[in-house]
């Protein structure tokens, strides 16, 4: 079977939960033996030098880059209110990208096309035109529902009715494209059933991550000083929002009870306010060149979402390292875990506090998390059952 995967960006280095999404596929795709071909875009934001990345695209049977400047501009935003188009996705409209996709398929063919995000649906109309491919779009979010949540949070006036216009503009977006693709592959049944609700045609497969066991191994707590964690993206709205949450509202909680536990921050892109700030028991540590490198010897993860979509990528790595975690019912979206038994939820501040306390006091309970994470992750989210599963479904699509 011959694909073509299209991102909206180089999908490396693997320290976000998109970029680590997206390799699952590629990774996956080659690892069952399927013929497989990539065209990303190079952007100004997460821009990648092509001589650090891994021997992994060299497996590919087609690899191409394009550069695109994605940055956000006062100007072309404040432009963009008085167009009908969406902002968001008008950052990921090239020239130059449109030029390469139709080369690519006018000179190559391809069985299956999978869109990886929203971001890659204006290029659709180039795939039928010179494609018979079937197309499926990877659904990374429901994007408009991020800003919906986020709009619903947000305090400021300004920025509020902002973000309310931008999830108007990217439902209506979805909504008018619901019927492109011949395949729509949700991450979770949530994101699901927001997609239902919008009344598509096109059948939908639900497509969770999946997890390469083999590469991630069981490193649960040990005896060492127990300690916090989060690690995420920091150029992500919602990972900025939920550390926010949680240095201004938990850690003072937690510092009281617990006056030397300490929270380790890290993620990509992390703003120069958390290194000059001056948190008690917090230690910004920034972009790591290894995530499970940094997570081996951390005891607790803390994703206390507050807006966002999909399913927590680095919540399933931490279970499947046997990481005991607490997050938000939000960040557990997605993911078939029991409350107190895979995972712990917390909504508030002081259950944020009180989980942490439960933990911290009975670190044998750390321990017992971790394992039944462990055995959840081995008997729903394994990799190469996931990726077989769904190639088998691509097979059926082709048929049709």
């Amino acid at each position: 079977m011959k694909i073509l995967q299209l991102n909206n960006r180089v999908p490396f280095p693997l320290n976000d939960g998109g970029n680590i999404g997206v390799h699952y596929y590629t990774k996956g795709f080659l690892e069952a033996g399927a013929d497989l071909s990539m065209l990303a875009m190079n952007t100004t934001r997460h821009w990648v030098e092509l001589s650090q990345l891994p021997d992994l695209f060299q497996q590919l049977t087609i690899f191409k880059t394009v550069k695109v400047d994605n940055n956000v501009k006062i100007l072309n935003a404040f432009l963009n209110l008085f167009k009908k188009s969406s902002y968001n996705i008008d950052r990921f409209i090239s020239k130059d990208y449109k030029e390469a996709l139709s080369s690519l398929l006018k000179n190559n063919s391809f069985d299956i096309i999978q869109l990886e995000s929203l971001f890659l649906t204006p290029y659709v109309s180039i795939i039928r035109k010179h494609s018979n491919a079937k197309i499926v779009i990877r659904q990374h979010n429901v994007e408009f529902r991020i800003w919906e949540r986020m709009a619903k949070k947000e305090k400021n006036f300004l920025k509020k009715k902002y973000f309310g216009f931008l999830a108007k503009r990217l439902k209506s977006f979805e909504i008018a494209h619901l019927d492109d693709y011949d395949l729509i592959l949700p991450i979770s049944k949530q994101d699901e059933t927001v997609l239902k609700s919008l009344h598509p045609q096109k059948p939908m497969l639900v497509h969770p991550f999946g997890i390469h066991l083999d590469k991630i191994p069981f490193t649960p707590f040990s005896e060492k000083p127990i300690s916090l964690y989060h690690i995420g993206a920091m150029d992500w709205l919602p990972n900025q929002e939920s550390v926010a949450f949680f240095l201004n509202k938990v850690m003072p909680l937690v510092n009281v009870r617990f006056p030397e536990l300490k929270l380790y921050l890290a993620g990509r892109n992390m703003p120069e306010y958390y290194f000059k700030h001056n948190w008690k028991n917090v230690i910004v540590v920034g972009e790591v060149p290894d995530a499970q490198a940094f997570e081996k010897d951390k005891s607790i993860l803390v994703v206390p979402l507050q807006s966002g979509g999909g399913i927590r990528i680095k919540i399933l790595q931490a279970m499947a390292m046997g990481k005991a975690i607490i997050t938000t019912s939000m960040g557990v979206e997605g993911i078939e875990a029991k409350d107190n038994i895979e995972i712990m939820i917390a909504d508030t501040p002081e259950a944020f506090a009180q989980k942490i306390a439960e933990l911290t006091n009975n670190p044998h309970k750390i321990i017992e998390m971790g394992i039944a994470a462990r055995k959840l992750i081995e008997e729903k989210y394994n990799r190469k059952k996931t990726i077989a599963d769904l190639l088998f479904r691509y097979e059926q699509l082709l048929k049709q």
